[in-house]
């Protein structure tokens, strides 16, 4: 049982006997993830003022954080802890500082980057990197780390990283026990589970269906050096044309290109070509909750969130959301204000209640679609249940469809309809530049 601070310690026994710590909520996590590695990052859930204030510690007495031999670390959102623009640069800096004089030849970033399933990512820009992707090379620069770290310690892999991708760390873990240096994991409760969520318990929406249309659609992945010497660095993706049922989950393995799909359809990246969702009445516009939504906010209030108070219907979604979760998570799991209560109040959002808020703002716009990529990041696994569960209810009662992107098995009883995402490899003969095409189909096993 968790103790008072919401923390409790256990060993996995199939993940190689790696100490894992498991703790209530992503607060908790990071406050003790940051002690952990000696406050060498800024906390960014606890609001911009304590951000800017370990923010200026860092940057004026930055000796003072460091160790002998320097802590490894990858961060609940492994892009924090990327320091560069492509892998290339972010392999070759690790090297680079973890050679030492008369120390043992360290494998070559090029060899770690094939270890580590990078080979063809090497140039591409860190930001069209798949989740999955992004994590993977977390693992490859702590790789390169182990010979001189005097720890590793890896915060909330699960929400990046699929199962069938655990032999990278598992690699990881063995390297680093050759080398004889520790490594700890920091999760929350239950996130490490692959066992599917039963159905939604709450109140049954009416059905609900939405048309996507993809046509000569090419994304591009290109970095500011690629279009300054007119490189073209695209994906291509198989045209598609058909009528889904809501809530829809877009699965598949880690790099196979769900959430470049997402961005697309909410013109959060840069394509060419068609990508529109229809509703009955015609084209919907597509709204978008990232993964990480605390770098999505910029770190705002709720005040600067919601500087209009009960505009647009924000008010009545985010407490119809906050009923839903609270009737679905266990008694006293979470304290949970409405939004009257909440806007009064000064202190920094909750994750969950960030969560909420932002999800609340989209489905109070008329003619959308809602995204919700990789929902259950920064929750802890009956959190991330009761909270998709209540944002389904919410959207389908205000004839919003949802579309859930998830690795996990947890949503399969959720869905009315899934599509599997693969990646297929192009011939060299393809048009210039184009690095992979994508295809969506049905989910293997006829799932539909």
């Amino acid at each position: 049982m968790p103790d008072a601070t919401g923390v409790r310690e256990r060993v996995l026994q199939w993940k190689h006997d790696i100490p894992t710590r498991y703790f209530a909520t992503y607060e908790a996590l990071e406050d003790a993830f940051r002690e952990r590695i000696a406050e060498l990052v800024p906390r960014y859930h606890a609001g911009t003022r304590v951000f800017w204030d370990d923010f200026q510690r860092l940057y004026d007495n930055p000796a003072a954080v460091v160790r002998d031999g320097g802590e490894a670390y990858i961060t609940s959102n492994p892009r924090d802890c990327l320091a560069f623009g492509t892998p290339f640069q972010v392999l070759q800096g690790a090297w680079l500082s973890a050679v030492r004089p008369n120390a043992a030849v360290l494998e070559e970033p090029d060899r770690v980057a094939e270890r580590f399933g990078l080979s063809g990512h090497l140039h591409q820009s860190i930001r069209s990197l798949s989740g999955g992707e992004t994590v993977r090379l977390a693992l490859a620069k702590a790789y390169l780390q182990a010979a001189h770290a005097t720890r590793l310690t890896i915060a909330s892999p699960f929400s990046w990283l699929s199962l069938d991708h655990w032999s990278d760390f598992r690699g990881l873990a063995d390297h680093y026990r050759s080398c004889g240096t520790a490594l700890e994991l920091f999760a929350l409760e239950g996130e490490d589970s692959n066992t599917p969520a039963a159905g939604d318990d709450g109140p049954i929406a009416e059905p609900l269906t939405f048309s996507w249309r993809l046509q000569a659609l090419q994304l591009d992945l290109g970095t500011l050096l690629d279009h300054l010497h007119d490189r073209p660095v695209w994906a291509g993706v198989a045209p598609l044309d058909e009528t889904l049922a809501s809530p829809c989950l877009l699965c598949g393995d880690n790099g196979q290109g769900k959430s470049l799909i997402a961005k697309a359809l909410a013109s959060a990246m840069p394509y060419t070509g068609e990508a529109t969702v229809y509703g009955p009445s015609g084209p919907r516009r597509v709204r978008l909750l990232f993964q990480d939504v605390l770098n999505q906010t910029l770190m705002r209030s709720m005040r600067q969130l919601t500087p209009w108070a009960n505009g647009k219907g924000v008010a009545a979604a985010y407490d119809d959301i906050l009923d839903g979760v609270r009737r679905r998570v266990p008694a006293g799991s979470q304290t949970l204000m409405r939004f009257s209560d909440r806007r009064r109040d000064n202190t920094p959002l909750s994750l969950l209640e960030m969560k909420v808020l932002l999800a609340a703002g989209r489905l109070s716009d008329q003619g959308v679609l809602l995204i919700l990529d990789e929902p259950d990041w920064g929750l802890r696994r009956s959190d991330a249940v009761a909270f998709v569960a209540a944002v389904v209810s919410a959207a389908h009662a205000r004839s919003v469809p949802v579309i859930l992107i998830s690795h996990k098995p947890w949503w399969r009883n959720l869905a009315r309809s899934v599509r599997w995402v693969c990646k297929e490899s192009v011939p060299v003969s393809a048009a210039e530049g184009c690095l992979f095409r994508v295809q969506i189909q049905d989910a293997p096993g006829g799932a539909s």
